[in-house]
């Protein structure tokens, strides 16, 4: 149970919604997020997803949520508790101690930390999980996908098309109350009818449904509860609604996301990824104390069970772990 791997996990993801990941704007339109790749002697802006955005919205937000909700630590946390959970934390001070314990205590009680590593205020922790691009499944990205997909998974491709093929527009626009008046008091409606309505037209580009996406994790020399601990994070994520990328709020960037484990035996035995998953669930719980008492012992006194005299303090703290956002 307590062998050491190294374990990659293959990933295919379809778009079941607009993907709106986007990296600027060109005048009034958003432009979606593009790498350049070289193909049959040209380069190309294909779209791509950042690997940090995969890792923070598929891996580190789902994981801290489930911490948090494991420990009832939900509006209990101070900022730096959950800045470090959702976000990796900060260096705040200069000075380097010993924390070689508390980081060993770190790893013991919390797998996904492990995996992901983070910033403690003097010292920087690195983790074990390398997350790639998501790329496009398009002819321009043939070579790469021919290099990285296993040979079950590259049967099953569909026909390879451009990029562009994938990439269309949307426009919404968002009214206001001229266009009720009925809303209005006589003076305001009286205004209303003699101005021209203050439509806001905004647009963009996206990714469109049905397009797929491929990308990888790979746990370098992680035991089970490190490999459990991720596949939490990924049923977890889409369960939540498996979002990625901006505009969620009107329906955009929901993927379906499958994965793959190689074909070898993993910890000697065949592989059993909710098994694992249980066994995550079952050691977090089990030690929701003591990671309790670590964060506090690292982190300062958290709000739990005492009265803060700046009053923003919580809300703060709700609106880091509910913030919805692309880059950690």
């Amino acid at each position: 149970m307590n062998e050491i791997k190294t374990v990659k996990f293959h990933m295919l993801s379809r778009a079941l919604a607009p993907i709106t990941h986007m990296m600027g704007s060109e005048g009034n339109e958003s432009v979606i997020n593009r790498t350049n790749v070289y193909h049959d002697g040209h380069v190309h802006a294909v779209p791509v997803l950042s690997g940090n955005a995969i890792r923070h919205k598929m891996v580190r937000e789902p994981g801290a949520m489930l911490i948090v909700n494991a420990c009832g630590l939900y509006g209990k946390l101070n900022i730096d508790q959950a800045n470090y959970l959702f976000y990796g934390g900060s260096l705040t001070e200069s000075s380097v101690s010993d924390n070689l314990q508390r980081i060993a205590e770190m790893q013991e009680l919390m797998p996904l930390v492990r995996l992901l590593g983070g910033s403690l205020k003097n010292q920087i922790v690195s983790g074990s999980l390398s997350v790639s691009m998501g790329i496009l499944v398009c002819r321009e990205n043939r070579g790469t996908l021919e290099l990285c997909l296993p040979d079950e998974l590259l049967a099953g491709l569909p026909e390879l098309r451009s990029c562009e093929d994938f990439v269309s527009g949307w426009q919404y626009t968002r009214s206001d109350a001229r266009k009720k008046p009925e809303l209005l008091d006589m003076e305001n409606a009286a205004e209303a009818a003699e101005d021209k309505s203050n439509l806001m037209i905004y647009n963009g580009q996206h990714v469109i449904p049905g397009a797929m996406f491929y990308h990888d994790f790979i746990l370098h020399n992680v035991s089970r509860l490190e490999v459990g601990a991720l596949w939490a994070c990924l049923k977890d994520w889409e369960a939540s609604g498996g979002v990625i990328g901006g505009s969620s709020r009107i329906g955009h960037g929901r993927l379906k996301t499958e994965a793959y484990v190689g074909g070898e035996n993993v910890f000697g035995d065949e592989i059993d990824l909710d098994a694992y998953e249980a066994e995550y669930r079952e050691h977090t719980a089990n030690n929701a104390d003591k990671i309790k008492e670590w964060l506090d012992v690292m982190f300062g006194t958290p709000i739990r069970g005492q009265k803060k005299s700046k009053k923003s303090t919580q809300a703060e703290v709700l609106e880091v772990a509910n913030v919805d956002i692309d880059a950690e």
